[in-house]
């Protein structure tokens, strides 16, 4: 008799929660609102990202360079 009472309450959980999911719940909604566009692999650097990088060091070196000889001549 326990057992059964035990697997009513489960039973009647089970019915719950899904009528809630399916009826109630806002999952698949903010599933779909957050989902991402396109693959994972579209948000990879571009070939201008990279020359962008490489203008940057070459920026940073020749400030540097230009600080060096701006200190020897003082």
């Amino acid at each position: 008799m326990t057992l059964f009472v035990a697997l009513v309450g489960v039973g009647t959980f089970v019915y719950f929660a899904y009528q809630y999911l399916v009826t109630e719940s806002r999952i698949p909604e903010l599933l779909e609102r957050y989902r991402p566009l396109g693959s994972v692999t579209d948000g990879s650097a571009t070939r201008f990202d990279a020359e962008r990088g490489y203008r940057d060091l070459d920026a940073a070196r020749s400030h540097r360079e230009a600080l060096s000889l701006r200190t020897r001549t003082i």
